[in-house]
């Protein structure tokens, strides 16, 4: 029985045609498109040397275009948990050379002989990316009275809002990273309260949805917002978890429900059903991946305890507290 895998691009010459293709190489970009990288399918079009646990070294096999680029950046730094990605191209080469920079990749040495090609040997130039410096999926952060608001996602999507508290290390590392090279962490921990720097903070670069998320949350706190129209991505969360959060985008601004309230609406009225989905009700609240955009806070318990946010009730105090009360400033 043959064993069944995931296409690669090194099999585009002996599937060409029945993908619809008449040569390798469209085949070759069609398959770069739509198959989901793996270290099989990049060894055919780049060779690796990990010089460190978090740095690896690469040069490209032929050419390559802003799809491939992309999808290496990707690979090596959310699936490999590379920190930086280096480059080495000959200094001849000028189309490699855009494809790297329009993906964020910047010049850091011209090697003198370098590589061995055409029998003779060549300078070549060393480009290094960084995994903050990379724009497609990114961190913007916005400081506020009790903390900072970090706010995750890509050009078209937000998938992550998390509250990092003062003079704390943020426990989610690429988070940390990002801050740490926005200069917010200091001695290995957030900036203090207070702290001149957040005044100056500006978030340059951020995807577009993540800026347009930060600009809203920002209205929201300054009181010139009571909802949001970001498009959110909740990756694989499951059925129930996306209609308990449905129905939180649903509780007015100001206003709060039970985790009792959401079972009930849940379970279509069946008083019997809903008290066996209480609990779950609760886990799905405590794994919002985007409070405030999707107003978790609002959620409390049947006899009006705060519990079930993910980053710390005193979050869920505050943001309860901001909505009956007047607009204070940020930081």
């Amino acid at each position: 029985m043959n064993e069944i895998r995931k296409v690669r691009v090194q099999d585009a010459s002996r599937i060409k045609s029945v993908i619809g293709f008449d040569t390798v190489a469209a085949a070759q970009d069609h398959i770069r498109k739509n198959i989901y990288y793996t270290d099989e399918s990049f060894s055919v079009l780049a060779r690796s040397s990990y010089t460190s646990k978090y740095s690896v070294t690469v040069r490209f096999i032929g050419s390559v275009d802003d799809v491939f680029a992309d999808a290496l950046l990707k690979f090596l730094f959310f699936s490999k948990d590379i920190y930086k990605v280096s480059v080495i191209i000959s200094v001849d080469d000028a189309a490699t050379e855009h494809v790297l920079v329009r993906n964020g990749f910047v010049q850091e040495a011209v090697l003198h002989e370098e590589l061995y090609e055409n029998d003779s040997f060549v300078d070549a130039g060393l480009f290094y990316i960084t995994l903050p410096m990379y724009k497609q999926y990114s961190v913007g952060f916005l400081p506020f009275q009790r903390g900072v608001i970090a706010v995750s996602g890509g050009v078209d999507y937000v998938d992550d809002v998390t509250f990092l508290r003062f003079d704390e290390t943020p426990s989610n590392e690429y988070i940390r990273r990002c801050a740490d090279h926005c200069g917010l962490i200091t001695d290995g921990k957030m900036r203090p309260r207070g702290d001149e720097f957040y005044k100056e903070y500006k978030n340059e670069d951020v995807p577009a949805e993540v800026q347009r998320a930060l600009t809203q949350i920002r209205e929201y706190l300054l009181k010139k917002r009571q909802s949001f129209d970001i498009n959110v991505k909740t990756g694989n969360a499951s059925e129930f978890k996306t209609s308990v959060w449905a129905c939180i985008k649903k509780i007015p601004y100001g206003y709060t429900i039970s985790y009792e309230d959401i079972a009930l609406e849940l379970a279509g009225g069946d008083i019997k059903k809903a008290r066996k989905l209480t609990r779950a009700v609760g886990h799905a609240c405590a794994e919002n991946p985007v409070p405030i955009i999707v107003p978790c806070h609002r959620v409390i318990g049947k006899n009006g305890k705060l519990v079930g946010f993910k980053d710390g009730v005193e979050f869920k105090d505050f943001l309860l507290t901001h909505e009956l009360f007047a607009a204070m400033p940020l930081a």
